[in-house]
């Protein structure tokens, strides 16, 4: 392993580091409880602007706690909620929830929600449905 590395990793226990990465935790946290992956923010540089922190550490914490990229995490995020909205607005046209949830192009939306539910949005109320 490259000399580096080995440096890099001992900064990830360095105090700075961790008040660091509790201060993203917590601006994440709270920008996920409002609901902020549903604003039309194109780039990752406007999601950390948005959340209120430095891309860098936004990218950071995010690969290291969810394993993917920042804008994977927000889809994930946005097809969780078009799931609960589904269930919970059933009279509420398909296309309506994806603007809900940020995904204003109704095309996209099925096709982001396919790619991660392996079903259509439509095909997924009707199975889950109540």
């Amino acid at each position: 392993m490259k000399i580096s590395r080995l440096l890099s990793l001992g900064s990830m226990f360095s105090p700075e580091y961790r008040r660091q990465e509790a201060a993203v935790r917590k601006a994440v946290s709270a920008w996920v409880s409002e609901n902020g992956y549903e604003r039309p923010l194109p780039t990752v540089t406007d999601i950390a602007a948005d959340i209120g922190v430095p891309e860098a550490q936004l990218n950071r914490f995010i690969r290291s706690w969810y394993d993917k990229g920042v804008l994977s995490w927000r889809k994930e995020l946005r097809i969780e909620e078009a799931k609960r909205l589904l269930l919970s607005l059933p009279d509420v046209p398909v296309s309506e929830i994806g603007r809900l949830v940020g995904i204003e192009d109704k095309s996209n939306f099925r096709k982001q929600f396919t790619e991660l539910v392996r079903m259509s949005p439509r095909a997924w109320r009707e199975e889950h449905g109540l």
